[in-house]
């Protein structure tokens, strides 16, 4: 029989236990209610991120020149590998890799990911579907831990090595860099979407993802597959070691082709990023900064001409030298010419007389005029990675004198190729600076077409001063490279070879550049080529000027420029 006082504890403990479980039931109703529910809610709850495909790239004519397709990424997730051998095997014969290159991967993502700056886990990516899902099938039977397969966006470009520097690429974040990949980088980027559900039956939240634009550029692939062929057996045919070509619509500024060695094919520039050859990422055409020469000739005689500093009848004493604080500027063919003019200027490259041109301009003048014609600032171009060049003047503690005498026969100043044609094309264009430009239009995912239109940037010389000029060059064109002259046509162009420098010492080989548009008096075309240190020989007029030609008479067949010279 139970005791009285042990009837008591006992109905004392289920009375505090009772308590208990009601001070706990109120605490947890009551006090706890919002967290729990959310906890509740969090184990029950899915989130699905997706990404739509980046936009598309095509020349003027919708040749596809970038685009996206489905891929996937396989990722480490150092945590969870306790097999190293085992996840190799099957990643490698699933994407048809060496057993061994993958393995010594994974070993260096995990030794990677204990270091402070932890390195990237991707250890393959552009996989095609059917590898990525025999990966996943062979990983789900084995069961095994640690190698995450992740859907992506491929990025691809089906021309290959054609306009590559001028289309950049796309990262694996993904993100845009150089070229037209990396300016337009937000247009063509996609939004990526979300799905929130709740055990799969309860839809909770939405958000849509958006493809990014669709950009359609100025360039012509017929133009540029042949420019690109040009400039390869130029570098072959004069033993250079790069260059430059360009082709502009002279009225308006739009590329129509620009090819740049050495090149690289963007489908592989991941690899090329992660090399020791990761400069060849870098567009020489609007990055790569250079002294372009006497083309700069064309800028200070324009300028002079405008000012009312020379005329056609002004005379120059030529001695073949030229003295300014001490140092001497001589002609390229160390030669004394007498006396002068400004069309003998152009036809002959006269250093000596472009420098006393300059000298009669003044600083403040020639320095307003070249900066008005683009130089030392950017020029705009919708490409990623522009530089502004180099211009001292008299504002810079380091500017003296030389630097007027150097600059204006085009040395001791930098640009890039585009800042010397686009200078140059406002004489083309009676004197009109435009701003040049690659992309013609981008379609919105909403299906609104934005279309680009041509941008005048400034008058930098008269209507009169540039059709002057354009005769002038034409004269010179013909006395001094008459090699420039496609057959039918006029042409009005300018040479200039420029000494080539390495880590500020001077080399024994040169930079040659011809800019010339045609027809002479009514431009439609403006074709810049530039060759980096030609082997065979170190003259403008014997290497660019052949290339330049065969480039000006298949671009004016192509793109219907009509002949102005009688047969």
């Amino acid at each position: 029989m139970i005791s009285p006082r042990r009837v008591a504890v006992l109905a004392v403990a289920f009375a505090v236990a009772v308590l208990a479980v009601v001070v706990r039931t109120a605490q947890i109703q009551i006090l706890e209610s919002s967290t729990l529910s959310s906890r509740g809610q969090f184990q029950q709850t899915a989130t699905y991120y997706s990404q739509s495909a980046r936009g598309a790239i095509y020349d003027r004519h919708g040749n596809i020149l970038a685009a996206s397709k489905a891929a996937y990424l396989v990722r480490v997730d150092p945590r969870y590998i306790t097999d190293t051998e085992t996840c190799a095997f099957v990643v490698a014969q699933a994407m048809a890799r060496p057993v061994e290159e993958t393995r010594q991967r994974i070993t260096s993502i995990i030794a990677g990911s204990k270091t402070p700056t932890p390195t990237s886990t991707i250890l393959y990516y552009n996989v095609p579907p059917q590898a990525a899902y025999l990966l996943t099938s062979t990983l789900d039977s084995l069961g095994r831990a640690g190698i995450v397969v992740q859907p992506t966006w491929a990025r691809v470009y089906p021309q290959g090595l054609i306009a590559g520097p001028l289309l950049g690429f796309v990262s694996l974040q993904p993100a845009g860099y150089a070229g037209v990949e990396g300016f337009y980088d937000r247009e063509l980027s996609a939004q990526g979407g979300m799905r929130k559900e709740r055990a799969r039956l309860d839809l909770m939240v939405i958000t849509p993802t958006h493809s990014g634009a669709d950009l359609v550029l100025t360039l012509d692939m017929a133009l540029q597959s042949y420019v690109e062929k040009q400039l390869t057996a130029a570098l072959t045919e004069y033993e250079a070691a790069g260059g430059t070509i360009i082709v502009m619509d002279t009225r308006t500024g739009a590329v129509l082709a620009a090819a740049s060695a050495p090149g690289y094919d963007p489908n592989f520039a991941i690899d090329i990023a992660n090399s020791p050859d990761a400069n060849r990422l870098i567009d020489p055409a609007v990055s790569r900064l250079y002294e372009p020469g006497s083309v700069v000739k064309v800028v200070t005689i324009a300028a002079a001409l405008d000012a009312g500093a020379t005329t056609t009848a002004t005379l120059y004493q030529d001695d073949g030298r030229f003295v300014v604080a001490g140092k001497t500027i001589r002609n390229s063919d160390r030669a004394a010419h007498g006396k002068v003019d400004i069309e003998d200027t152009l036809a002959r490259s006269l250093n000596v007389v472009a420098a006393q041109i300059a000298f009669d301009l003044g600083p403040e003048k020639f320095y307003h005029y070249f900066n008005l014609f683009g130089f030392g600032r950017k020029t705009g171009i919708d490409l990623a990675n522009e530089p502004a060049g180099l211009l001292r003047t008299p504002n810079d503690v380091q500017w003296s004198k030389v630097d007027l005498a150097t600059n204006s026969f085009g040395q001791g100043m930098t640009a890039s190729p585009y800042q010397v044609i686009n200078a140059l094309n406002a004489i083309a264009n009676d004197g009109v600076l435009m701003q040049p430009y690659v992309v013609r239009q981008w379609r919105k995912p909403d299906g609104a077409v934005v279309s680009k239109q041509p941008t005048p940037m400034a008058r930098v010389v008269s209507e009169q001063t540039a059709r002057l000029m354009r005769e002038l060059m034409q004269i010179a064109t013909r006395k001094s490279t008459p090699d420039a002259l496609p057959k039918g046509y006029t042409v009005a162009g300018k040479t200039g070879t420029a000494d080539w420098y390495l880590r500020g010492v001077k080399q024994d080989t040169t930079i040659v550049t011809f800019v010339g548009f045609l027809p002479a008096q009514q431009p439609r075309l403006t074709i810049l080529v530039k060759l980096d240190q030609p082997k065979k020989n170190r003259w403008a007029a014997y290497t660019t000027v052949p290339v330049f030609r065969r480039v000006a008479a298949y671009a004016a067949y192509l793109l219907g420029v009509p002949p102005d010279v009688k047969q």
